[in-house]
């Protein structure tokens, strides 16, 4: 007997459901809270620079952003994380991105937030927003980033979560929301890519996707 088949709508977060990068806001949301020295900043902000010159690799910059956590207890971690999503990201949320997800699960499909960002604090937006999985960037127990979730990355986690959980994606029913061309590979798997406040190179990657703009 087949087995029954799932729609699924799979959402990015950095740049689609919410506007810019969430990890450059944490990263400065952790220095005004006292989480992060002014010196592990500046720091930060030297190794970004790195990272924009191609010097680093998505992964590396990840790790040596988030260093401090190493630092907390996991209470104040879990603080951190939790504060900064409740005062920063929820705020930031696009209306009509909330209102996607809600018509999505109406609909009958499973919502899955699938993010570069990492778990620390993603976790807290996958419980605010009501999405049915998150799949995301985890940070190791040593605090080091390995698998970013990121371009084909997502692709895979997607299907590798698919296959731990015994779902059969139907994919022409399914949609996907993305911003850039680093979501495309996401975007492709499914019947209905989305390109939400598309970059040049997203519309690009993908000339047929319907384009529409989130507030």
């Amino acid at each position: 007997m087949a087995m029954e088949q799932t729609p699924l709508a799979l959402f990015d977060f950095d740049g689609t459901l919410i506007p810019g990068d969430s990890i450059v806001a944490f990263v400065g949301y952790a220095r005004r809270k006292g989480a992060l020295s002014l010196g592990g900043y500046g720091a930060v902000l030297g190794q970004t620079a790195r990272y924009l010159l191609g010097g680093m690799t998505d992964a590396e910059i990840k790790t040596r952003s988030l260093r401090f956590l190493t630092g907390l207890t996991p209470r104040q971690r879990d603080d951190l994380a939790s504060g900064f999503v409740r005062d920063c990201l929820l705020p930031k949320v696009y209306r009509d991105g909330q209102n996607e997800i809600q018509r999505q699960k109406r609909e009958g499909r499973l919502a899955v937030l699938v993010s570069a960002s990492t778990d620390n604090y993603m976790r807290y937006v996958a419980d605010a927003l009501g999405t049915d999985a998150l799949l995301c960037t985890p940070i190791e127990a040593d605090g080091s980033v390995k698998r970013n979730c990121k371009g084909e990355e997502k692709a895979r986690r997607v299907l590798e979560w698919l296959d731990e959980n015994g779902i059969a994606a139907d994919w022409e029913q399914s949609w996907a929301f993305g911003d850039s061309k680093s979501d495309a590979p996401m975007l492709r798997l499914c019947g209905h890519p989305v390109l939400v406040n598309p970059k040049k190179a997203l519309r690009r990657a993908l000339p047929d996707g319907k384009t529409v703009s989130w507030q």
